[in-house]
């Protein structure tokens, strides 16, 4: 792979930042077991700071990590099978819309399996890059099919494909799915991506020959997801579901565990864009949202930082301002991300991105803002 075009960490390939490395957890579709849940927090509290952050994708990241440690954490995580293969640790991106399965929604957890399944089984794939992405949604949106690289929605028995968030006029049964967005990214892979470029979008022909491979034309976008999870607890036909909120996408070991002790039997967690957590729930939910909001995490709208995010600030390299100190709603702009620099990362979709140009220097949208935003209080 030529350098550049993946820069996101892995479990194996970390990335080294001011406060020590930083490992990325795949979660395919955003879900984890209780089990996988004590790994990660025992993970980040053994090897790396404590802390655990969230990323716009739904997968999660420890920093701090001594890199001396790295080789005990990589098997420490691939005995909680959070680490299927070494060679795809940074190929199995898929996201799937949060609330599936929930209440009467179509389930897509299996489908979200058997996608990774066939991720892993195929050595070509390997070279997948970490920015390329697989959606899987319920038609109810929430996977961000519109910004992946091949998208499944379903509708009903069937699945609708998606490449480089273009509909690429192919309906088949949900059976068929897999095996097409596999031949769709072995298609890519053949053109480049991962070699020459880190998306579809950005082949010659954006995803043209792509969607050729499996016998289809592209043609409109998808539509663009409504947005971010609201915070607080969701009733999905007799169903209760807390949604919570990690302050700056960042989570701490207390609401690490806050957040296992309220997942119970067979249920799964699912971590979704902006820092969302969703939690189904078997006792009250108004006990299980004062503990949450008891331990520091967003559990309302109302609260002022439920619509601000931003990236790791100055434990970064890149970094040039204290981000994270100071990212704050701001008046106008009610979904705002914070980045200490243009490379913007983990900005989810529906936020306007601030960028910081030096220690007092921002810019909203490209248009340079005034040093008054470094003296709000």
């Amino acid at each position: 792979m030529q350098a550049g075009v993946d820069a996101c960490p892995g479990m194996l390939t970390l990335h080294p930042a001011r406060d020590g490395d930083v490992a990325r957890i795949r979660l395919p579709g955003g879900y984890i077991t209780s089990r996988q849940w004590s790994a990660i927090a025992a993970l980040a509290r053994e090897f790396a700071d404590g802390n655990v952050d969230v990323t716009a994708r739904g997968n999660v990241q420890v920093r701090g990590l001594r890199p001396a440690a790295a080789g005990a954490m990589a098997d420490r995580a691939a005995a909680a099978g959070l680490l299927p293969s070494g060679a795809h640790d940074r190929a199995r991106n898929i996201t799937a819309s949060p609330l599936s399965g929930l209440g009467h929604r179509p389930a897509l957890r299996r489908l979200v399996q058997s996608l990774d399944a066939a991720i892993v089984a195929d050595p070509v794939l390997a070279v997948l890059p970490g920015r390329f992405v697989f959606a899987v949604d319920d038609g109810t949106g929430g996977a961000a099919v519109a910004r992946s690289d091949v998208g499944l929605v379903r509708t009903g028995r069937q699945t609708e494909l998606f490449i480089a968030g273009r509909s690429a006029g192919i309906l088949l049964p949900v059976s068929a799915a897999v095996p097409a967005a596999i031949t769709a990214a072995r298609a890519a892979a053949a053109l480049g991506v991962g070699t020459n470029v880190a998306r579809i979008r950005d082949l010659p022909g954006g995803g043209t020959a792509v969607a050729a491979a499996i016998g289809g034309i592209v043609g409109a976008f998808a539509s663009p997801d409504g947005g971010r999870l609201a915070l607080g607890v969701v009733s999905l036909a007799g169903r209760d579901v807390a949604v919570a909120g990690a302050r700056l996408g960042r989570l701490t070991a207390g609401q690490m565990q806050v957040i296992g002790a309220l997942l119970h039997g067979t249920d799964v967690l699912r971590l979704a864009a902006a820092g969302r957590i969703v939690i189904p729930l078997t006792g009250a939910p108004a006990t299980a949202v004062a503990r949450l909001a008891d331990s520091g995490l967003l559990t309302s709208d109302d609260d002022v930082m439920s619509g601000v995010s931003a990236c790791s600030g100055m434990a970064c390299g890149r970094s040039v301002a204290d981000v994270r100190a100071l990212a704050r709603p701001l008046p106008g702009h009610p979904h705002t991300h914070w980045a200490g620099c243009a490379r913007g990362c983990g900005a989810p979709a529906d936020a306007d991105l601030i960028v910081a140009t030096g220690p007092d220097g921002f810019l909203i949208g490209g248009q340079p803002v005034a040093v008054a935003i470094t003296g709000v209080s």
